[in-house]
């Protein structure tokens, strides 16, 4: 049961009494000392304030742990001097006869800041996950910054995208949205006991799943974070992946969908979308910032209609054009968005780009059919399934979020290929014509588009590396509004550029086109 009592969860009732959070803004509380902290941690191990099952299963201290990970890519740096917690609570068997609890971790550095962390999740969840608060903050995580983080496998164990455990309602209502909501309940008395004062400020950072959680937080639980990154957000996994199939279905019926066009063809399509849409910025750098005039159209390349000998067969050019134009029903309604003309369509990597792949629908979505769809019953299947319980996308009234003074950014990559970044957009709009009798959007939200950055992170040339934590602590406790944040790229060695906030663009004013200040943030 969520009880979320004000003297917890409330930003202005914390630690049970009546303490202003603005008084410890930007306050950096003395390291613990491994001694002290050895100490403490170990007391953890016996917390039994929280639910009546609650087990606490490691409490550690370790100047020098190395964070646990899916064990791929280069060796894990050591985490600074911190404790190490876990635990779970809400154990049961479910309908399936499956062991369940939510399990959950909080790593507590020494040199606290005042602050906590949540790390939202990805995919269905399932694992636990390391709490850094890496995500979206240009390198230095949150756990480094001296946040207290926490994680959850919001209430399952599972891997991939195996969504056998929503066949316990628990266990789904847990995923969609309550397992958050509940660990920060359980988190923050922690954290509170651990340092001995209260908690000044908390906030939400995720991508994808994570993304969506975001969300969910300022949409069902408006009073938990006074600050809130979403990206990537997963809103509506089941109407996506109907678009991705509508991707695959219509260049199906002309070519193979899963690689329909040769390299001469991704060749000639590239070429022409950087020749129209490259240099609106100012720049020819194969990056697109200016994609509100980016009116690109494949159909210009057909055959009857190019004027030189490359062109695209004109079946293949209107099926692209509908392809990427996004799903619409029978009656001719669209029933998602259209995905952007981005530099990132051929780039390969896990998520290939739409022109390589396809599109991409994780296994289990109507099998391997990609000849045929009916979109009504798709349509109408997507929005009645579990996952629909927890979908964010039309839900527009943050109202008390906002008059809380929550604040929320969000972000996108150009070249997803599992989420339109138009989705995100749409949103925004939405949101910000529901509550213009609240405020204005530029008093609580922000979203920065990325050119050429794949799901959450990555690019064949992109910047897919930037801090948004900080003008988020910055807006929330210091009421400084975020402008253009300074963005770079492994792709892109010792280039930068801005990220502009929504609608405006990154535009090449003159000077080093390597260097961000060089651009300056347009209205289209």
């Amino acid at each position: 049961m969520i009880r979320f009592a004000r003297n917890v969860h409330d930003r202005r009732l914390v630690g049970g009494s009546h303490v202003k959070a603005a008084a410890f803004a930007g306050l950096c509380i003395a390291s613990l000392g491994a001694e002290a902290g050895e100490a403490e941690c170990a007391a953890l191990a016996e917390w039994s304030n929280g639910p009546a099952d609650l087990r606490i299963t490691e409490a550690v201290y370790s100047t020098n742990r190395v964070p646990r990970g899916p064990g791929f890519g280069p060796p894990p740096a050591p985490l600074p001097p911190h404790c190490h917690i876990e635990g779970s609570f809400e154990h049961r068997v479910g309908v399936d006869g499956r062991e369940y609890a939510i399990r959950f971790a909080i790593n507590l550095p020494d040199n606290w800041n005042g602050r906590f962390l949540y790390q939202g999740g990805g995919g269905l969840n399932g694992t636990l996950q390391e709490p850094t608060g890496a995500n979206a903050t240009g390198g230095e995580s949150a756990l480094e910054r001296g946040f207290a983080v926490a994680s959850t496998d919001s209430g399952h164990t599972g891997a991939g995208f195996d969504a056998s455990f929503m066949a316990d309602q628990q266990a789904m209502l847990n995923f969609q949205y309550q397992a958050n909501a509940k660990v920060t309940e359980v988190a923050r008395p922690m954290i509170e006991a651990y340092y001995g004062r209260p908690i000044a400020h908390s906030y939400f950072v995720g991508c994808s799943t994570g993304g969506r959680e975001g969300m969910i937080m300022a949409q069902r639980f408006p009073h938990l974070f006074d600050g809130i990154v979403s990206g990537a957000p997963a809103m509506r996994t089941g109407v996506s992946n109907l678009a991705l199939r509508w991707i695959s279905v219509e260049l199906g019926k002309v070519t193979n969908p899963r690689d329909p066009f040769t390299p001469d063809e991704e060749r000639l399509i590239m070429d022409a979308l950087m020749k129209r849409c490259d240099a609106l910025d100012g720049h020819e750098d194969g990056l697109i910032f200016n994609r509100s005039a980016c009116d690109f159209d494949p159909r210009e390349l057909a055959c009857s209609k190019a004027s030189g000998s490359a062109c695209l067969a004109d079946e293949k050019a209107d099926a692209l054009a509908r392809a990427l134009g996004g799903p619409v029903n029978a009656a001719g309604y669209p029933v998602y968005v259209s995905f952007p003309y981005d530099s990132a369509l051929d780039d390969q990597g896990f998520i290939p780009g739409l022109l390589l792949g396809g599109g991409n629908p994780p296994e289990g979505t109507h099998g391997a059919d990609m000849q045929s769809q009916d979109v009504d019953a798709e349509y109408f299947e997507a929005v009645a399934m579990d996952e629909a319980i927890g979908t964010t996308a039309t839900q527009y009234n943050v109202s008390t979020f906002i008059l809380e003074g929550g604040k929320h950014i969000f972000y996108h990559g150009e070249g997803d290929a599992w989420f339109s970044s138009n989705d995100t957009v749409r949103y925004f709009e939405r949101m910000a014509e529901a509550n213009r009798n609240i405020k204005e959007v530029d008093e609580y939200a922000r979203l920065y588009l990325v050119p050429g950055m794949g799901h959450c992170a990555g690019g064949e040339r992109t910047v897919d590396t930037f801090d948004l934590l900080t003008p988020l602590v910055e807006w929330v406790e210091n009421g400084t509004p975020p402008g253009s944040v300074v963005a770079t790229g492994r792709s892109m060695p010792g280039e930068s550029r801005p990220l502009c906030p929504w609608p405006t663009y990154a535009h090449f004013e003159g000077g080093d086109p390597a260097r961000a200040e060089s651009y300056s943030c347009r209205t289209p």
